[in-house]
């Protein structure tokens, strides 16, 4: 009987020890992550929500917002639509990470390279290989790998230079063939368009 309870009572003593180590790994995780600090920050929903793409994926685009609109309307803010991805990515454009940064230097605002991201008013993390151009929330982003571009996403322009902005989209669109398109009213602008960009901007 004796032999009994000590086999008990060392099973639950290693239980309890291994899962107290296999937990403070993740919570000493979770502190590092809340701790994250950066020079500008987007919440993690804006990630793409404005975003710039290739202009091969503009049937797609259209069909999509429409699909979203479509969805809206019968089920309101009660589910969620989840996106498809673009069938022509960015990063089949090459583009490389210096070319687009001489073009986003013309913005005439600070250049980010310490990037946070995350929700509420706690939770923060480090965006890796991301760089940034803007201030406070009004920033034009991408990340990359290997050197080429895989994202732009934009939080917000109204903080930056309007005329700026225009030409610097404009440049970006003509020279890469791309459009943007705002997931958040459904528009999508033709980024060799300088009069449909400044059109959104107001």
């Amino acid at each position: 009987m004796i032999i009994t309870i000590g086999i008990v009572l060392a099973l639950f003593a290693f239980l309890y020890f291994s899962k107290s180590n296999t937990e403070n790994p993740k919570t000493e995780l979770t502190n590092k992550e809340y701790r994250a600090e950066g020079t500008i920050f987007y919440h993690e929903d804006d990630y793409c929500q404005i975003e710039i793409v290739p202009r091969e994926n503009l049937s797609e685009l259209i069909k999509q917002a429409e699909n979203i609109s479509d969805f809206s309307t019968e089920n309101g803010y009660s589910d969620i639509y989840v996106r498809e991805e673009n069938k022509v990515s960015l990063k089949s454009k090459e583009i490389n990470k210096s070319e687009l940064e001489s073009l986003l230097v013309k913005l005439g605002t600070e250049k980010h390279s310490e990037i946070i991201t995350g929700y509420g008013s706690n939770y923060r993390v480090k965006s890796e290989n991301t760089i940034g151009f803007g201030k406070d929330y009004s920033a034009v982003y991408f990340d990359f790998e290997n050197d080429i571009v895989k994202n732009i996403w934009i939080t917000n322009l109204d903080g930056l230079n309007h005329e700026n902005v225009i030409n610097v989209l404009s440049e970006i669109g003509k020279k890469w063939n791309l459009l943007m398109m705002d997931w958040n009213s459904s528009e999508l602008i033709d980024l060799s368009n300088k009069k449909m960009i400044e059109k959104y901007l107001k």
